[in-house]
């Protein structure tokens, strides 16, 4: 077995669980939804979540070539898998836990960690990219980069604000975003 083989492993078990906890948590929402409020924005939140872990897990192919593992190189690469997990596991109330009573007071009692954790993401992919090559990370182009600093930007904002209009626009622009990101990633 080579090396991305045997570590994909691990990668993938972790985005699994992140992928678990949001598709349980879309079940509990659906259970609860006759004395636990929906709140669009949270909603949202759920479905860029998935999204962003179905993302990563097909980026991470491009690991595939990769000849020189170390654990070191391999911890890092599995930072982002457990950013989004901790993420999917913010996005939700405990289970079982009756006191909450709609998903917009549990959103906005959990928007700091939620979005403190999610931010990371970004300077955590941008070293990924270049550990990939520095020609790999400048065929990424300048949008690659752009994007990059704009969803660190408004991520960080998000955990500073409780705003409520300033949320249900991030959560839009990061639906757009992801799905931009992923018809520019899924040809390769």
């Amino acid at each position: 077995m080579d090396p991305f083989s045997y570590l994909s492993v691990l990668i993938s078990i972790v985005l699994a669980l992140g992928m678990t906890r949001v598709l349980q948590g879309l079940g509990e929402m659906l259970q609860a939804r006759s004395h636990r409020r929906v709140y669009w924005v949270h909603a949202l939140w759920v479905l860029n979540i998935f999204l962003f872990l179905v993302v990563a897990w097909w980026v991470f192919y491009r690991w595939r070539f990769e000849q020189n593992w170390t654990f070191f190189l391999f911890v890092f690469v599995l930072i982002s898998p457990t950013i989004l997990y901790l993420c999917s596991l913010l996005l939700f109330p405990r289970e079982g836990d009756v006191s909450v009573k709609d998903y917009k007071t549990h959103y906005y009692a959990n928007h700091r960690a939620f979005f403190t954790v999610f931010a990371l993401f970004v300077p955590v992919d941008v070293v990924d990219t270049l550990l990939k090559g520095v020609p790999h990370f400048v065929a990424q182009g300048p949008q690659y980069v752009v994007s990059g600093v704009i969803l660190f930007s408004i991520t960080v904002a998000g955990a500073i604000t409780r705003n409520e209009t300033y949320h249900k626009v991030l959560a839009i622009y990061c639906l757009c975003h992801i799905v931009w990101i992923s018809f520019a990633i899924f040809h390769t």
